[in-house]
């Protein structure tokens, strides 16, 4: 019994939540318990567990020392090609996505498509799909009317400076890796996109709401995570691709919010606010010293 752990044992050496654990082990990225004779819980060797615990000691450390390593920027040509690749690790035989596609929204809108790229191995470690749409396609997105097969690059629409706007979550994925890897990864990337957020904000580019459409136990525990709120449709989503389909809505303009991201976003706002009053102020007397002078 020396040479296993239990569950929680595993647990703790890999500092994994209880459904975290499970769905690296459903998704092959932990090996399967061992059921031994007159025992009722599965034993994991410990040499396995401990291998996977020092590979992910050893990047987090890594990171640890050069957290400047991971930045968020507009993927390259050869990056689009990682976004695939990570997309078919995360859903193997379901992937829609191909580079061309992916590339061919940039017209419409330059800024859809954001990676976290590890600068120093340049690799894709996750990536983000986000976009204002047509009004009628997202409506139609959110309604469960079509999925996002059914989007084609017209679609997507720019950002438009001082005309607050609805954007949608296309996709989303973390590069798996050994044990919390992947969540230090999805959680870099959804740092990153608050900060892009208020990037945003600050070139007078404000978001209402963040739509999204969960597909996937761990996509929903994160949609959920961040307080997106669940939309209730009269609309049932069959596939057999997917095990549902169930839209959220994050309203950034909600002031009563307890969404963290919210919370960030609404202080900014109030502050970029009051920058502009201050601002306006400060430029009357400025144009009245010159009307004045002019008589």
């Amino acid at each position: 019994m020396n040479n296993f752990y239990t569950a929680a044992e595993a647990m703790k050496r890999l500092r994994l939540k209880k459904s975290t654990f499970y769905d690296l082990i459903e998704r092959g990225d932990i090996p399967k318990g061992i059921m031994l004779p007159l025992r009722r819980h599965a034993l994991y060797p410990k040499a396995t567990i401990d291998k996977l615990a020092d590979e992910q000691d050893k990047i987090l450390e890594e990171y640890g020392r050069e957290p400047e390593r991971l930045k968020l920027m507009i993927p390259t040509k050869e990056d689009f090609q990682q976004i695939v690749e990570i997309d078919q690790l995360l859903y193997p035989g379901e992937t829609w996505m191909t580079t061309e596609e992916l590339q061919e929204r940039l017209p419409y809108n330059p800024e859809v498509t954001h990676v976290l790229k590890d600068t120093t191995t340049n690799t894709v470690v996750g990536y983000i799909s986000m976009s204002p749409l047509k009004e009628e396609i997202l409506e139609k997105l959110i309604d469960l009317q079509i999925d996002e097969t059914s989007l084609r690059a017209e679609h997507f629409t720019p950002y438009t400076p001082d005309k607050p706007t609805d954007c949608y979550v296309v996709s989303i994925g973390a590069r798996p890796g050994p044990g919390i890897v992947q969540q230090l990864y999805a959680g870099k990337l959804i740092q990153a996109l608050t900060n892009y957020l208020l990037e945003l904000l600050e070139q007078g580019d404000i978001i209402r709401r963040i739509y999204t459409v969960a597909t996937t136990k761990q996509g929903e525990r994160l949609a959920q995570g961040l307080q997106f709120t669940p939309i209730t449709t009269s609309q049932t989503w069959q596939s057999d691709y997917e095990d549902f389909r169930h839209p959220y809505v994050l309203n950034l303009e909600d002031k009563e919010s307890k969404s963290r991201l919210t919370q960030e976003y609404q202080k900014h706002l109030r502050n970029r606010e009051r920058r502009m009053k201050r601002y306006a102020r400060q430029a009357k007397p400025s144009e009245t010293r010159k009307a004045t002078s002019r008589h």
